[in-house]
């Protein structure tokens, strides 16, 4: 089984010290693929700062000379992956930048460079923000080479006529009426790859997480944990993994006792091309 961590929402409002006391004591087991905003605007998402929000100003990665140079060094050292995450993130009126923008295929063009050239990296991955992506979004990261971290799912973006589409939405369905949810294996979408993460959030329950796990396990599947640093000391609820950052842990400490299990990268993995059904 093959066993993966995205982070989303690394940008210029993002300091080293919150990335290192979130995964300086993971990433010495395996990789963090971290989801970066390339022009992060400051506007509603919960990741920033409060005294930021709704400013909507825009502020380039390059900014944080101090981010950068963390994530360069630990990139080179195998620490963290660099994703693609959206261009601008947040647009005014609760729009969905990859479900409801523009000029879809310039900013994927253009935030992939940027990043690759600013941290000295290939971007393989794009992840898209609050996970919403469309049919524009789709054809604009596929053109540009990139696997979508997530899922678009047939109302946003698969060809309806396509024959490999409507295996999968089958696939999917069929799983839901046996009351299974999650997501271990990867999807091979018109032209690109597309991988589901189970979330770690504050409203997730570490045996529902587990119990993913497992069936990745005897699958020989794919289970990627997504989460947010930032969310890392907020309560559960759940008396099993009291914070979001001890769910992770729990789930990382279950990945490394499993001999089976193979810790890589999301890129790697969509790379690689496991598991496509």
């Amino acid at each position: 089984m093959h066993f993966c961590i995205r982070d989303d929402d690394t940008s210029f409002f993002t300091s080293p010290d919150e990335l290192e006391r979130a995964y300086g004591d993971i990433t010495v087991h395996g990789p963090v693929s971290l989801a970066i905003i390339p022009f992060c605007r400051a506007g509603t998402s919960r990741g920033l700062p409060k005294e930021s929000r709704d400013r909507w100003t825009v502020h380039p990665l390059e900014d944080n000379p101090a981010l950068v140079s963390y994530l360069r060094n630990a990139i080179a050292a195998g620490k963290y992956e660099a994703m693609l995450h959206g261009y601008y993130h947040d647009e005014p009126g609760n729009r969905r930048e990859f479900l409801d923008g523009v000029e879809l295929e310039r900013k994927v063009r253009e935030g992939k460079a940027y990043l690759e050239n600013l941290l000295d990296t290939a971007i393989r991955v794009f992840v898209p923000p609050h996970n919403a992506i469309g049919k524009e979004g789709l054809k604009a990261i596929t053109n540009a080479g990139l696997h979508l971290g997530g899922v678009a799912g047939m109302r946003h973006g698969w060809p309806l006529l396509s024959p490999a589409s409507l295996a999968i939405w089958w696939r999917l369905r069929r799983r839901r009426q046996n009351g299974l949810d999650g997501l271990p294996y990867i999807l091979n979408v018109a032209g690109h790859r597309e991988l589901a993460g189970t979330a770690i959030t504050p409203r997730a329950v570490l045996r529902r997480s587990l119990e993913r796990f497992d069936e990745a396990v005897g699958l020989d599947g794919v289970f990627c944990a997504a989460t947010h640093y930032w969310e890392f000391e907020a309560p559960t609820g759940d008396p099993e993994a009291k914070t979001v950052g001890d769910h992770l842990r729990k789930l990382v400490h279950r990945a490394r006792v499993d001999s089976t299990v193979h810790w890589m990268s999301v890129g790697a993995v969509l790379d690689e091309g496991l598991h496509i059904p």
